[in-house]
């Protein structure tokens, strides 16, 4: 009869570590992110670093711009995100309204960046200034690309 006492309490403490440690697995499950908001989070971090080494110089950290020289990262100026993708890697060299304010000066293009990270710019731009919680995927980029460029 002892044995079968000293059997039965090990087994109801193995029992009670399998709950809890099935319930700490569980937690730990539902405290991660998903796949896609962790996606996302890495294409704002890549796409704020770019940001800040491709744009803010014009449109400033703040995306405000500089008032007389380079537009607001406004929603007027976001409108069309094809756009905004072309003007990204090919540049603007036309006047340009934002905010009912004409804009004369021209915006370089940066033909080294990849779709990849011109993505995770408009990722960021869009998640700041535009108020957009999904991110903009690579085909989206080439798509753009491909209709600027056929133009």
């Amino acid at each position: 009869m002892g044995i079968k006492k000293v059997f039965s309490g090990v087994f109801l403490i193995l029992r009670i570590c399998f709950l809890l440690l099935c319930f700490f697995f569980f937690s730990l499950l539902n405290s991660c992110q998903s796949e896609g908001n962790v996606k996302r989070d890495q294409y704002i971090a890549e796409g704020f670093t770019l940001y800040q080494t491709h744009c803010a110089n014009c449109h400033q950290r703040d995306g405000k711009g500089l008032e007389n020289l380079y537009p607001a990262l406004s929603s007027e100026y976001l409108m069309d995100k094809s756009k905004v993708i072309c003007w990204i890697k090919n540049g603007v060299n036309q006047p340009m309204t934002v905010n009912g304010k004409v804009y004369n000066r021209a915006m370089p293009a940066n033909p080294a960046l990849k779709d990849l990270e011109i993505a995770e710019i408009v990722t960021y731009v869009y998640a700041t200034w535009g108020k957009q919680t999904e991110i903009t995927p690579i085909e989206t980029v080439q798509e753009a690309l491909e209709k600027c460029v056929s133009k």
